[in-house]
């Protein structure tokens, strides 16, 4: 066989090969890499188009969440011992008197006294802060069975601000603990249960925490929710009374 022959039969055969394509296997293989690639780029575009949704919308349950707690536990700390009996609440709202530097600039500069409330908003799903400036004096203890009159408390440049939305769930609960009168002073104290109650009235001081609980959500994943609890202690002078008094105050109001 001649060399032309050999050649022409070599060319067939590449020929042959290249019209074949290719294996059921090399298509099986090639498939799966792609697949694999595309799964990876659409996984990176999607959470960077939730990124971007979330920095354009401002939603960031976590900075939100701590930045109610902060703001919270500044105002606390803020409390007025001689205003307690004018502290009340109940599980979704507070009222509290401090001093402090008002968010209103307009004011000045400086600690001023103020009137705080917290409010939970359930049918727009968000928390509520509003501060007032207190322009007269604060009405003392009344005597017993006789209540405090409101209507004294004069207050000016009231500002409401929506300090967190997407809230699903807000809870507030008053933490006493009760004081031991019969304590052995001579020996270390015993743990206690704490009381807690969901409600505070006027003329009931100040008890001995606070705890907040709070369920954010995204929007863009509303099934999901995120939640933040913490207690915050009260470190002005509160009201000290003993398991049986607690239970008699809160019997009481019930």
């Amino acid at each position: 066989m001649d060399t032309r022959r050999i050649s022409e039969i070599k060319n067939k055969k590449f020929l042959s090969r290249k019209l074949c394509g290719f294996t059921l296997m090399e298509l099986l293989v090639a498939t799966t890499l792609l697949s694999i690639v595309l799964s990876s780029v659409y996984v990176l575009f999607h959470s960077s188009i939730q990124t971007w949704k979330r920095l354009e919308s401002g939603v960031n349950p976590q900075q939100d969440a701590r930045l109610v707690m902060n703001l919270i536990a500044k105002d606390i700390n803020n409390l007025i011992a001689s205003a307690g009996h004018l502290f009340e609440g109940d599980d979704s709202q507070m009222t509290m008197f401090i001093i402090s530097e008002p968010f209103n600039k307009d004011i000045g500069e400086g600690g001023h006294l103020m009137r705080v409330e917290y409010k939970y908003n359930r049918t727009q799903k968000r928390l509520e802060r509003e501060e007032a400036l207190v322009d007269t004096a604060l009405p003392k203890v009344p005597p017993p069975n006789r209540e405090i009159d409101r209507s004294r408390i004069k207050v000016t440049k009231k500002r409401k601000d929506t300090i967190a939305e997407n809230v699903r769930e807000f809870e507030i609960t008053y933490i006493w603990i009760p004081y031991d009168d019969k304590r052995n002073w001579k020996e270390p104290p015993k743990p206690v249960e704490p009381v807690r109650a969901q409600k505070h009235k006027l003329c009931w001081w100040l008890p001995q925490g606070i705890e907040i609980k709070m369920a954010l959500y995204d929007p863009d994943q509303p099934d999901e929710k995120s939640v933040y609890k913490e207690i915050f202690p009260i470190r002005a002078p509160s009201a000290h009374l003993t398991e049986k008094q607690l239970n008699k105050m809160l019997k009481d109001e019930l």
